[in-house]
């Protein structure tokens, strides 16, 4: 799991991510966003194997990491 924060002035979020097999070996990657101290929402996006999900979610590290969100992996 890979839990990412931003915090200025004006806000505070969170930015979670998940990857997981599913029971017909699909992988799934489980993404959850919003202000921290709320629900958030929540996304899943289902892919054939897990190098396909593991590049998804590197890119969104990625972008996240531009944008000044820190953290890190669980």
């Amino acid at each position: 799991m890979i839990q990412l924060k931003y915090s200025d002035e004006k806000s505070h979020k969170f930015y979670t991510l998940l990857i997981q097999q599913d029971l017909f070996g699909k992988w799934s990657l489980l993404r959850q966003w919003g202000r921290i101290g709320t629900k958030g929402q929540t996304q899943i996006d289902t892919f054939d194997s897990y190098e396909e999900a593991r590049a998804v979610q590197d890119r969104l590290v990625k972008e996240k990491r531009r944008k000044g969100y820190s953290g890190c992996c669980t």
